[in-house]
C-alpha cells in the first residue's frame, strides 16, 4: 500500500528521472551481455529486459499516479510500440494500481463527507478492488442492501496535474511545432481538471443515463448523499472489465457483438448528444454475462458544438464521393488546415491529405470491417500520416479534435485487439441516401 503520492514538481521530477534511470540500467545490462550470448540467449535476455523494464515503468508511474498514469493508459493503447512484456505491465494501469493506505482512505472520506465510512455505509471494504490514475474504488453496501462502488480520489491531484502539465510544457517548448502542441496540452489540462471534480462527473453520468437509450448499454445510478467533489458513490456494475473478459476466450460472435455496442455508443453520443465518453480504456467497460456493457467513469467527457459535429459527419461522405475539393474545404472549416495552400506544395500536399482520408475511409467500405483480417492496416496508415506530417507548417490546431481523435483511435485499437468485425458505415455518418 502506498502512504503518500508525491505532489511537488521537484519530487515528481525526481521520481520520473529515477524510473528512467532504472529502465536505462536494464537496457545497458542487456547490451553489455548481448555480444556473448547465443541467438537463443539473446532472445531470452531481450524478453527478460523488456519484462523488467515494463515492471519498473509501471511501478514508477503508479507512484506518481495523476497525469503520469494517464499517460500510461494512453500508451497502453499503442499496441504496436511496445514488446508484449511492456504492454502487459502498462495494461495494469486500467484497474490494478497499488492501493493507498487504508487509514488515508478513511481520512479522505471523512474530510469530504464529514463522517467515517462505517457511518455512511452498512459495510465498507477498506481494500480497494480497482485503482486507476486519479482515484481508487471500494466496494460498499448501503443501508438498503444495495451493492455500491465508492470512488475515492487520491489526495493532491489538482497539484499533480498542474505540475505535470507544466513539466511537459517546459520539455516541449523548444520544439518547432510547439504552436501546434500547446493548444492540445491546454485542452488536456482542462479535461483533467474537470475529471477531478466528482460532482461534475456525477452530473455527466446523470446526463448520459437520462439521454442514452441504447440496447445493451448500462449506466450506474448515483448516490448523491454519499458523493462529493472527491468521493463518488454509484451502484456497482457486475461483470468483468473488457480486458479480463477477453482473457476468458469469448467467441467471434460475442466479440463482434460487444465491439458493435461500443461503436454505436460512440456514434450515438457524438452525433445525437454532442458529448462523448472520452476515456476508452478497457477498465471502463464492464462486460456482463448477457453481454450488456456497463459503462463507468464519466469524468472525462468531451462536449462538442453541434456546428462542429455537423461539419465532421460530412467528411466520410466527401471521401465516399471522391470529392477532394469538398474534403479539403471541410478540413479548413474544421480548423485542421490553415486557409490558403502555397502553390509550390499544393499538388503534393493535397494528394497526401487525401490519401490519409481515403485510407481512413476504408473502415467504412465493407458492410462490416474485419479488424483481425489485416494486421498491417494501421501501419500503412501511419506511413501515410508520416508523409502528410512533412507539411505540418500548413496545419492548424483545433483542440476539439484532441479527445475526439483519442476516443476514436482508442476504440479502433480495442477492436483490433478483439479481432472484431464492426459495422462502421451507419446512419449517423453515412446515411443510405448519400
Amino acid at each position: 500500500m502506498q502512504e503518500k503520492i508525491p505532489t511537488g514538481k521537484f519530487k515528481r521530477s525526481v521520481t520520473g528521472t529515477g524510473t528512467a534511470a532504472k529502465v536505462g540500467g536494464r537496457v545497458l545490462t542487456y547490451l553489455a551481455k548481448r555480444p556473448f550470448l547465443s541467438q537463443d540467449g539473446k532472445k531470452k535476455a531481450k524478453e527478460q529486459m523488456a519484462a523488467q523494464s515494463g515492471e519498473i515503468l509501471f511501478q514508477g508511474l503508479s507512484v506518481l499516479r495523476g497525469t503520469a498514469l494517464k499517460v500510461a493508459q494512453q500508451l497502453s493503447l499503442e499496441l504496436d510500440l511496445f514488446p508484449p512484456a511492456v504492454q502487459k505491465e502498462l495494461e495494469k494501469s486500467y484497474h490494478q494500481v497499488p492501493p493507498l493506505n487504508r487509514a488515508l482512505v478513511s481520512r479522505v472520506i471523512y474530510k469530504a463527507l464529514g463522517r467515517h465510512p462505517h457511518e455512511l455505509f452498512a459495510s465498507f471494504d477498506t481494500r480497494a478492488f480497482a485503482g486507476a490514475s486519479l482515484g481508487q474504488v471500494h466496494k460498499a453496501t448501503s443501508f438498503d442492501g444495495e451493492i455500491l462502488a465508492v470512488k475515492v480520489q487520491y489526495p493532491g491531484m489538482a497539484a499533480t496535474i498542474k505540475s505535470d502539465i507544466q513539466m511537459i510544457k517546459t520539455l516541449v517548448r523548444p520544439l518547432p511545432d510547439y504552436h501546434l502542441i500547446r493548444p492540445s496540452l491546454l485542452e488536456i489540462e482542462a479535461r483533467l481538471l474537470e475529471e477531478i471534480d466528482y460532482l461534475k462527473e456525477a452530473d455527466n453520468l446523470a446526463r448520459f443515463k437520462r439521454d442514452l437509450n441504447l440496447p445493451g448499454i448500462a449506466i450506474p445510478d448515483i448516490d448523491r448523499s454519499t458523493s462529493s467533489g472527491t468521493v463518488l458513490t454509484t451502484t456497482l456494475m457486475p461483470g468483468l472489465p473488457l480486458d479480463q473478459w477477453l482473457a476468458t476466450g469469448p467467441d467471434q460472435a460475442m466479440r463482434d457483438q460487444v465491439a458493435q455496442k461500443l461503436y454505436d455508443l460512440f456514434m450515438e453520443s457524438l452525433y445525437t448528444h454532442h458529448a462523448i465518453h472520452a476515456d476508452p480504456n478497457p477498465g471502463n467497460f464492464i462486460i456482463q454475462n448477457d453481454l450488456t456493457i456497463g459503462v463507468i467513469d464519466f469524468g472525462c467527457i468531451k462536449h462538442l458544438e453541434k456546428s462542429f459535429t455537423d461539419l465532421h459527419r460530412q467528411l466520410p461522405r466527401a471521401l465516399a464521393r471522391g470529392d477532394k475539393a469538398t474534403y479539403l474545404q471541410l478540413l479548413q472549416q474544421l480548423k485542421v488546415l490553415k486557409p490558403g495552400i502555397p502553390l509550390a506544395h499544393e499538388k503534393e500536399f493535397l494528394q497526401a491529405a487525401y490519401d490519409v482520408g481515403r485510407w481512413f475511409g476504408e473502415y467504412y467500405q465493407p458492410d462490416r470491417f474485419d479488424f483481425g483480417a489485416d494486421p498491417g492496416f494501421v501501419a500503412r496508415g501511419r506511413a501515410l500520416m508520416t508523409r502528410l506530417y512533412q507539411f505540418r507548417e500548413l496545419f492548424d490546431s483545433n483542440p476539439e479534435f484532441v479527445y475526439l481523435d483519442r476516443t476514436r483511435y482508442g476504440l479502433i485499437r480495442l477492436f483490433e485487439k478483439m479481432k472484431a468485425r464492426v459495422r462502421m458505415k451507419n446512419g449517423h455518418e453515412w446515411p443510405s441516401a448519400s
